[in-house]
This record gives structure tokens, sequence and C-alpha cells, in this order.
């Protein structure tokens, strides 16, 4: 199949969160699979310039008085496509302007005219978040008269529900677009007008039925069949056997694990220990449950055996907290503020216990990638965490990891207890679950696959 990809950002071209990993694994996982996979994103002047002064000029359109160019990355196995409009795309910085409805509903609209112009013909346009949403709407509403586009099939994938691009209507029309009702919702638009909606993880597809985690659109998350698939994450990248951050092991050479976790105490000023060491690597943000964390926080200090270490930027009052935390508990607390990917695969590495209790998580990665390289996830059951953390049972010996359901500051301080107490006290099941974890497959095999079926099957159609 002819299968084209539309996103607001693709790794490594630009990168805010989870959409360019997928944006770059789930088309490269394609190609390898025989199809024929292009991407289109809208040329960010935040683009590294080594890849800006790569791309060739392949095609130019107008646009309500305006001009678009189309420009390609030389690439031999994927077709990676960008629109340039200095105006709409080159600010300096990408999210948050007030006219985000014209930039984006003019990347969707130019997507599907440069694809006529460069006569690619695609089977699927596989259309991410709120930015691409308009998509499905220009095909079959704008479109539908053309022959050029009636094999085309849409999948619609959302991220993250939270976000959904609400507009006022009225810039749309002064563009020439009716779509009637009153206010724009770009997600909306995007689901109701697509073939196929799914989200990224089966757990998340049921969960947005409810109002709780719906954001106001359960109306129609109820009313369209939404599959789920879960992601994948680059096992290649995130090999504990070969990443170059990491005193390298494998889970028939643990000591070198250990290892790790000396070292990252010795980086970060900790003392050298074998205390259980609980990490998390996230966006300091309520959704990601920061506030049940700042809530027991001081709690889980008052022990000596036990050292946190917080890597993340984000809200000002978490920031503030954590610094004061640092301050005051030296020899157990620890926070980097800001991203650093080689000292995150440091934490993921070194650490014994990796804590994520998100009162929503559409997916996740962190999780899949902390199992990889061996450290034990503490999750809320919810979304993709429910997926793919199995509770620990010890009656059954079934489950890789450790949950709790209620989004509640006590209910995750007994999780972590427990863990704790089986981290202490029982270290061949500590080491079973280490094993257990870094033998699961969280390739994007599986998922591509289930993918493949959506394009399959909305192709049959």
């Amino acid at each position: 199949m002819k299968i084209v990809y539309l996103a607001s950002e693709v790794y490594p071209f630009f990168k805010t969160g989870g959409l360019a990993d997928v944006m770059q694994a789930l088309p490269k996982k394609m190609q390898e699979l025989g199809h024929e996979v292009s991407i289109i994103m809208p040329k960010y002047d935040k683009i590294p310039v080594k890849y800006l002064e790569k791309l060739e000029w392949v095609a130019r359109l107008e646009s309500h008085g305006d001009v678009f160019n189309l420009v390609k990355y030389p690439d031999e196995k994927i077709s990676y496509y960008f629109i340039e409009n200095k105006a709409l795309y080159e600010r300096g910085h990408v999210y948050g302007d007030n006219d985000e409805d014209v930039q984006y509903a003019m990347f969707s609209e130019m997507a599907l005219r440069f694809l006529k112009e460069i006569n690619l013909q695609a089977d699927i346009l596989h259309c991410n978040d709120w930015q691409t949403g308009p998509v499905p709407y220009f095909l079959n509403v704008r479109y539908n008269n053309d022959p050029f586009y009636w094999d085309m099939r849409t999948v619609y994938t959302i991220h993250n529900l939270m976000y959904q691009g609400r507009f006022s209507k009225f810039s749309f029309e002064r563009m020439g677009y009716n779509i009637g009702g009153h206010d724009l919702n770009f997600m909306q638009i995007g689901i109701g007008y697509a073939d196929v909606v799914n989200t990224v993880s089966p757990t998340y597809a049921e969960e947005i039925k409810y109002p709780y985690f719906s954001e106001g659109l359960e109306w129609i998350t109820n009313a369209k069949k939404i599959y789920g698939v879960l992601n994948g994450i680059n096992i290649e990248e995130f090999n504990p056997e070969t990443n170059q951050d990491v005193i390298n092991y494998n889970k028939e050479t643990l000591i070198k694990k250990k290892e790790n976790k000396y070292r990252l105490q010795e980086k970060l000023g900790l003392p050298k220990s074998d205390n259980v060491l609980i990490s998390m690597v996230t966006r300091l943000v309520e959704g990601k449950g920061l506030d049940l964390v700042s809530a027991v926080l001081e709690n889980l200090l008052q022990y000596d055996a036990v050292q946190i270490v917080i890597l993340g930027s984000g809200d000002k009052f978490y920031e503030d907290y954590y610094n004061y935390l640092t301050v005051k508990y030296p020899d157990k607390f620890k926070v980097y503020l800001g991203y650093n990917p080689h000292l995150a695969n440091e934490i993921y590495a070194g650490s014994d216990l990796f804590l994520m209790p998100s009162r929503y998580e559409p997916c996740g990665l962190s999780q899949m990638i902390a199992m990889r390289f061996g450290t034990i996830p503490i999750v809320r059951e919810t979304g993709g965490l429910k997926d793919t953390v199995r509770p620990y049972n010890i009656f059954t010996d079934e489950g890789n990891g450790f949950s709790f359901t209620n989004f509640n500051a006590d209910d995750m301080l007994f999780t972590i207890k427990v863990a704790e107490g089986i981290y202490y006290d029982k270290p061949e099941i500590w080491e079973k679950l280490v094993k257990r974890n870094m033998d699961l497959d969280f390739s994007w095999d599986k998922s591509a696959k289930e993918y493949l079926k959506l394009y399959e099957l909305v192709k049959s159609w």
C-alpha cells in the first residue's frame, strides 16, 4: 500500500512529545514491511539546520493569495515532505499562537492538494491528533468530487484527547470553509469524518467513552467505533546491552545494573547505597500524578532506606517544591529540572522502581522503557499503564509490576510500601521480576501489525 502520514511533528526533525516518536517508528516499520511510505509535516524554522540545508524543492501552489512550497528531505526508504510557508510556520516557535486554526487548517488542505500536484495517490492517509483533524473533512466534503481522491481512506489517531484544537468558526469561514455549527473543534472533526479512529492503547479507547476522560466529547466517542492500538518503543535505542549512556548489561549480568545505580548516585551527589532508588522521568504537571507524589514525598523521605530521583520540568509549584526538598534531604532526594535524554537513560538503568501515577495516560512510553532496562514500574491503572503493567500477585507469581486503581495518595503510598517490601525481603522474587520485564516485547513489531490490520480493514470498504 501507499501510506501517507500527516503530523505536526516527526522525530528527529521536531519533537515536543510522544507523537514525534511514533511518527519516527511506525512509518519505518511499515516501510520494512514492504509498503511505500511518505510523511508530511510543516516546515518549521525550529527544525535543526543540518536537516533544513538538505531540503530539496518539489512543488509550488497558491491558496488564498499566498504561496506554499513542498520540499523534500532526501532519504532512500521514506519520503519526508515538508510544507513551507514562512508566515505560518517560521516564527521562532511552533505552538501557542492565536491563529493555530489557520496554520493547521491550511496545512491539512495543502497536504491534500500537494498529493495531487505530485501525483501521490495514497491508499491510506494516517492523520494524527487535532492538527490534522481537518484532513478527513476536506477529503469528504471539499474534494469528494475529484476522482483522484476517491480511493483514499483515512485513519485518525487520537494521541491525547485533552488537546482538541478548539477555535471560533469565524476564521475558518474567512478561508472559505463552511462547516456549520458554532465553534470549531479539530479533534471532533477528525473523529467524525475519518473512516477509522483509534487511540494509542486499548484501555484508553474505552476510557474516553466516559466524561472523566472524554473532555466533553463522550457524545461522539460513544457514537463512533474506536480501536485501541498500543504504542511501541524503539527497542534498539533502549537496549541495556548496547545503549551508550549506561554500563551495559543484560538479565544474566544484573550485577552491572547495580553498577549503574552506584554511578547514578555518584553523579547526582547521593550517597552510594543499596537502598531502594525510586525515580520519575516526567513532565511536572498535575496530569502526571504530581499532586499525589507531592503529598507523600516527605513521608517517604523520613525513612532511611529510600532515595528518590526526579527528572523533568513543568509547573513552577512542583519545580520550587522539589528544589526545596533537594536542599532539605540532600542524601535522599534529587531533582534535575529540564530534559536530558542521556541522564534519562542513566536513570532508567540505575533505578530500582519507576513511579508513574498518572491521572490519565493515553499510552505512556516511560514505563515500557523502564521495564526494558529492568526497572520495576509502579503505576496507576489507567490507559496504557494498565495495558502494560500487570500487578504482581505473590501467591500466583503473576504480573510484572505494581499498580493501584484510585487516584489517591494513600493508595499510591501503600503500593510503594508493598514494592519496597518485596525489594528488601524477597530478593529472589525481585530478580525474577526484573528478568521478566527485560524479556517483555514492547517493540513496534506487534503494534505495526495491528495498524496494518486497520489499514487493510478500511481499504476493503
